[in-house]
């Protein structure tokens, strides 16, 4: 049995071979589905509408009206023929970002918006990825051949934007540009749930100047937001979430679709938290990719709401587990993962939350040594870097 591991292990070519393949498979397929399903409806199934409604009635009408539910239906209906309305439910700075695009036509506005996040997604994979050319053209093609990612991109989710906040956060962390770091990773604001935990991650496990950049720059927007949005706009926020939470779509790829609302799910919170934190804590001197990893994934347990696209940030937590040295084990615990996120709209939840807890259950393990890397599409050895030479990306001087 060793040897069969050992023979696995070094074959690092094959893997990345194999795993190309596959990418580039599953991308033909999803291209062939946008082409047949998503393109002729581009303009009335993109969740862009939603964005772009919203941030264009907040600049009309104040932006104490951007949860005003009524205003978002009459602007969204409004941008043409058989463009239907779903309330708008992120933070303010998603808004924030959307409103340059409002001084564009909707139908340019969509087509820029899809470019931006694309681009997004190719910037998380060019800074995270692991590997030489090969294991990285690997990653590339599986990250967008999943489908949770291609969806994403199809539709104009903004988790595209938080994969590429992610990367350039742990890019300046590991080449001690904190402050820069904390900032870049406040972004994430956009769509907070997904990394929601990575924050305390980081304090916990050492990175202390990072958390307080953090700190700083998202209280900076609240108090911007809350300026903003006044008491009334605040109000019909907290309505929204209220209403957002019992919403069995918002729910189904969270613990509290199979648990069901109740003391339950804060309990199952509790844990998920305890153990993030216990894993923080024994990857103290570590660097940030482990901790940043090890806060997605306990999000995304965590979290009361996530869509089955959101799963796409759980490729740049891998990348950052392969870079600090994944086990066999966790190894395992990726491809599986990667074959349920594929069939996520097969399997359902129960699957992907139990690969998710196990992946984060074995993070509180002690790491093995971070510079010897145990899993696929890593470094070939003679490129590895020596023990005393940190985790830097393999592309740098």
């Amino acid at each position: 049995m060793p040897a069969l591991v050992d023979f696995f292990r070094t074959r690092t070519r094959l893997w990345s071979v194999a795993g190309l393949w596959t990418g580039l498979l599953l991308s033909a397929f999803n291209v062939y589905a946008a082409v047949v399903t998503y393109v002729p409806q581009f303009r009335v199934r993109n969740d862009f509408r939603l964005i772009y409604g919203a941030a264009l009635t907040a600049w009309q009408q104040g932006y104490g009206h951007l949860y005003d539910l009524d205003a978002q239906r009459r602007t969204v209906e409004g941008l043409g023929a058989g463009t239907y309305w779903s309330p708008f439910l992120n933070p303010p700075p998603l808004a924030w970002l959307a409103t340059p695009f409002i001084g564009l036509p909707f139908d340019a506005a969509i087509v820029l918006w899809t470019v931006v996040i694309v681009a997004a997604a190719v910037l998380a994979w060019w800074v995270a990825a692991p590997g030489d050319r090969l294991a990285r053209a690997a990653h590339l093609a599986l990250f967008l051949g999943l489908f949770p990612t291609a969806f994403g991109l199809m539709v104009g989710q903004p988790v595209a934007l938080v994969a590429a906040v992610l990367a350039a956060s742990w890019w300046a962390a590991e080449r001690n540009k904190l402050i820069l770091a904390g900032v870049v990773l406040s972004l994430a604001a956009i769509k907070p749930q997904v990394a929601l935990l990575v924050p305390l991650c980081l304090l916990v496990s050492g990175h202390g100047k990072v958390f307080a950049a953090w700190l700083v720059a998202t209280a900076v927007m609240a108090a911007v937001a809350l300026l903003l949005l006044g008491g009334d706009g605040l109000q019909r926020y907290r309505d929204v979430l209220a209403l957002a939470s019992q919403w069995e779509p918002t729910r189904r790829y969270a613990i509290s679709g199979p648990l069901g609302l109740g003391p339950q799910v804060y309990v199952v919170e509790a844990i998920v938290a305890g153990v993030a934190l216990l894993a923080a804590w024994r990857q103290r001197g570590q660097g940030a990719a482990r901790p940043i990893a090890t806060g997605v994934v306990a999000s995304l347990l965590f979290t009361p709401y996530v869509g089955f696209q959101d799963f796409a940030v759980l490729v740049v937590a891998g990348w950052l587990l392969i870079r600090s040295g994944a086990t066999i084990a966790q190894t395992v615990l990726l491809i599986v993962g990667y074959a349920l996120l594929e069939l996520a709209l097969v399997v359902l939840a129960v699957p992907i939350l139990v690969a998710e807890a196990a992946l984060l259950v074995s993070l509180a393990w002690p790491a093995p040594n971070p510079r010897v890397p145990a899993a696929a599409f890593v470094l070939p050895p003679k490129a590895r870097a020596p023990a005393h030479a940190g985790n830097q990306d393999p592309r740098s001087p």
